[in-house]
C-alpha cells in the first residue's frame, strides 16, 4: 500500500475515534437523531476537537500501519476482527442511546458506520494478528531484574506458599480492617434474612411449599446455609456482626488458598518467575479481589471452585495419575459449583463432556464422577429441598429475554396490541405499569410483577402473543436484547462494578449489622476501586467486555495453533458467557468476578503449553 494510502487510513482511523465523541456531544446537544445533519457534524467537529490530539494519533497510526499493515495474517483472528468490529460499532450507539440509531439514523450515520466498521477492522485485523504472532516470542524471565527483585525471587521460589499467603494479608489488610464485618449487598442481605425465615421479595414470584417456610432456592440454599450458619454461630457467641466477620474470615481463608494454589500450580508448570510475579501483583494490588473477598456474594465462593476445577482439568488433559481420592474431590467440586450457583450445573454439565473427550484412559471414571454429581444435585433438588418445604425459584428467572422484549414493545408500540392479547399479557406481567417498568438495561423490575399463580396454558398463551408481535417490529425485540447484554462484549462500557456501600436490609429487620468507624479509610479504598477501571491499560483488568475479548481470543489461538485440548480450559468461561446473554442484567461484574480470578491461571497455561510446543496427554 502506498504511503498516500496509509496516511489516508491513518486519518480515517483518527476521525472515527473522534467522530463517536462528537456524536455523543451532538446527541446531547439536539437530542434528536434527524438532527444530525452533515453540516451540523462538521461544524461541531471543528469546534469541539483537539486538532493538536488528532495530528499526534494521525502520526503514530501512520507509524504502526507503514510497518506492520502487511503482516501475515489468519483467518480465525481476522474473523474474530470482525466480529470485535461489530460490537464496536454497535456497542457504542446502544451505550449511548439505546439503540442502533447512532449506526443506522440517517444516510449521514449509514455513511459514517461503514467508513468506521471498514477501518476498526483493519486496524483490529492488523493489532490482533501482531499480538498473536508476538506471543510466542515474549520472553519476559530474559529480563534484568533488580537485586531486590533477585532477592525476594530466591526466597519465594523456596517459600511459596508463605510468601504469597503474607503478601495478599499486607496488600489486603486495610480493606479488611476498614470494611470489617463483611461487605453486604442486596443478595447476601436478602439470604441471611431468609435463612432467619423473614420476608423477602423472593416468596412474591412463587407459591410457597409451607406459609410457614419463606426460603426459597432463588439464592442456591446451600450458599445460603454456610452464609446464614455463620451469622446464626456469631450471634450465638456474641452478636451478628462477629458471625459476619466469622464468614469473612472463612471465605477469605478460601480466597487465599485459591489463589497460593493457582500459583504454586504454575511453578510446577515451571512458568517463568516473572510471570507469576506479575500475577502476584495483580491479585495484591487490584481492588476487586480483596472487595470481593470481603464480599458475601456466592460468585465469590463460586470463583474460587472455579480456580480448583481448571486446575483439575489440567491436571487431567496433561495425564496426571489419578487416585480415588482425587476422583472425589473432583466429584465434590462439580457438585458444590452446581450448588453455589444456580448456573454452576450447566457450566459443569457443557464442560464437562470436553475433558472426558480430550482425555486419555480415563473416561469411564470421568464419566462416573459426571453422573454421580448429577445424580447428587438433581437429589438435591427434587428430594432434599421439597422435604425440607424449601421452594424452588421462580421460572420467571429463565425468562429476562421474552419479558423484557415484551416490555419495550409495550413502551414503544402500545397502540398495536389488541385488547386479547392485552389480558393475556397482563394475567402473567401486570399490563398497566409495564411500560414505565421498563428499564433498559436489567429486567428485574419487570420481572418483579411476575404472577406467580401463572399456569402452563397461560405461558403458552403468552408466547404465542409475544411470536405475534415479534414479527411485527422485531427491531424492537432485537433492541431489548441487546440492551440487556450489550455490555459483556462492548469493553467502553462499566455498571455494577464493586460493591462497598452500607446496604440496610439487615438493620431495616432490627439485625444488627453495621460497618466500623473507619469512614475515611473506607471512602480513599472505595474511590480508588471506582477509580481503577478508568486507568490507561491496567484497567482493562476489570474490563467486562476486554476479559470476555481475551478469552476469545485465547479460543482462536488454541484452534489456530492446534491446541484443541486447551479449548476445555474455557469452556466454562464462555458457557457462563452464554449464559449471560439470557442473564438480567447488563454489565454486572459479580457475574464475570470468577472468569477474572481464573484468567491469569488460563494465560500462563496457555503462554507455557505454546512455548514449550508440549503435547497434552504426551
Amino acid at each position: 500500500m502506498s504511503k498516500i494510502k496509509i496516511f489516508l487510513l491513518s486519518i480515517l482511523t483518527t476521525l472515527c475515534i473522534y467522530s463517536e465523541q462528537i456524536l455523543k456531544e451532538m446527541v446531547i446537544v439536539y437530542n434528536k437523531i434527524n438532527k444530525l445533519a452533515l453540516n451540523k457534524l462538521i461544524k461541531f467537529s471543528y469546534s469541539n476537537t483537539s486538532f493538536l490530539l488528532i495530528f499526534i494519533l494521525t502520526i503514530a497510526l501512520y507509524l504502526f500501519y507503514k510497518k506492520y499493515l502487511k503482516i501475515k495474517t489468519k483467518k480465525a483472528y481476522n474473523i474474530l476482527s470482525f466480529i470485535f468490529t461489530f460490537f464496536l460499532v454497535f456497542g457504542y450507539s446502544y451505550s449511548v442511546i439505546g439503540d442502533a440509531s447512532l449506526v443506522l439514523g440517517n444516510y449521514v450515520l449509514i455513511l459514517i458506520s461503514i467508513i468506521k466498521f471498514i477501518t476498526y477492522y483493519i486496524f483490529l485485523k492488523t493489532i490482533i494478528n501482531l499480538l498473536m504472532s508476538k506471543l510466542k516470542t515474549v520472553n519476559l524471565s530474559s529480563l534484568k531484574l533488580p537485586k531486590l527483585l533477585t532477592k525476594f525471587q530466591n526466597y519465594y521460589e523456596l517459600h511459596p506458599y508463605k510468601t504469597t499467603i503474607i503478601i495478599l494479608l499486607i496488600a489486603w489488610l486495610p480493606y479488611i480492617i476498614s470494611f470489617e464485618p463483611a461487605i453486604l449487598s442486596p443478595d447476601p442481605s436478602n439470604q441471611i434474612k431468609q435463612y432467619f425465615n423473614l420476608p423477602t421479595h423472593y416468596i412474591d414470584g412463587v407459591n410457597l411449599i409451607d406459609e410457614n417456610i419463606l426460603i426459597t432456592n432463588h439464592h442456591p440454599v446451600f450458599h445460603t446455609f454456610i452464609l446464614g450458619g455463620f451469622t446464626k454461630l456469631g450471634s450465638l457467641l456474641i452478636n451478628i456482626n462477629f458471625g459476619l466477620f466469622l464468614f469473612t474470615l472463612f471465605q477469605l481463608f478460601l480466597c487465599l488458598s485459591a489463589i497460593t494454589y493457582l500459583l504454586v500450580y504454575l511453578k510446577q508448570l515451571n512458568v517463568p518467575f516473572i510471570h507469576r510475579f506479575i500475577s502476584l501483583c495483580i491479585f495484591a494490588l487490584v481492588p476487586v479481589f480483596p472487595l470481593y473477598a470481603l464480599s458475601s456474594v456466592k460468585d465469590t465462593f463460586f470463583g474460587v471452585l472455579l480456580v480448583f476445577y481448571l486446575i483439575e482439568f489440567h491436571k487431567l488433559l496433561k495425564g496426571t495419575k489419578y487416585t480415588k481420592i482425587n476422583y472425589i474431590t473432583l466429584c465434590l467440586l462439580c457438585l458444590f459449583m452446581s450448588l453455589v450457583r444456580n448456573n454452576g450445573f450447566i457450566i459443569v454439565l457443557f464442560s464437562f463432556p470436553f475433558l472426558i473427550y480430550f482425555t486419555k484412559n480415563k473416561k469411564l471414571p470421568l464419566f462416573i464422577v459426571l453422573l454421580s454429581s448429577i445424580f447428587i444435585y438433581e437429589a438435591h433438588n427434587k428430594i432434599l429441598l421439597p422435604e425440607l418445604h424449601i421452594t424452588n425459584g421462580s421460572i420467571r428467572e429463565m425468562l429476562s429475554i421474552p419479558f423484557q422484549q415484551t416490555a419495550r414493545y409495550v413502551k414503544y408500540y402500545p397502540n398495536t396490541i389488541s385488547k386479547e392479547d392485552i389480558a393475556i399479557i397482563d394475567k402473567i406481567l401486570n399490563y398497566d405499569t409495564l411500560a414505565s417498568r421498563y428499564k433498559p438495561n436489567i429486567s428485574d423490575p419487570v420481572k418483579n410483577e411476575f404472577n406467580k399463580n401463572t399456569t402452563s396454558q397461560d405461558l403458552i398463551a403468552y408466547f404465542k402473543v409475544w411470536a405475534k408481535y415479534l414479527f411485527k417490529h422485531p427491531g424492537v425485540y432485537m433492541d431489548a436484547t441487546i440492551n440487556n447484554v450489550y455490555g459483556y462484549f462492548y469493553p467502553n462500557t462499566s455498571n455494577w462494578y464493586v460493591y462497598y456501600d452500607y446496604d440496610e436490609r439487615l438493620s431495616e429487620s432490627n439485625i444488627d449489622y453495621h460497618y466500623n468507624n473507619l469512614n475515611i479509610s473506607r471512602n480513599i479504598l472505595s474511590s480508588y476501586a471506582v477509580a481503577f477501571p478508568y486507568i490507561p491499560v491496567i484497567g482493562g483488568i476489570v474490563n467486562i467486555g476486554f476479559v470476555v475479548w481475551v478469552y476469545f481470543l485465547l479460543l482462536c489461538l488454541f484452534i489456530t495453533e492446534h491446541k484443541k485440548e486447551l479449548i476445555t480450559l474455557i469452556v466454562p468461561a464462555l458457557t457462563l458467557v452464554l449464559i449471560l446473554v439470557a442473564g438480567p442484567v447488563n454489565t454486572y461484574f459479580r457475574y464475570i468476578f470468577p472468569l477474572v480470578l481464573s484468567l491469569p491461571l488460563i494465560l500462563n497455561i496457555a503462554y507455557i503449553e505454546l512455548k514449550n510446543n508440549s503435547l497434552i496427554n504426551s
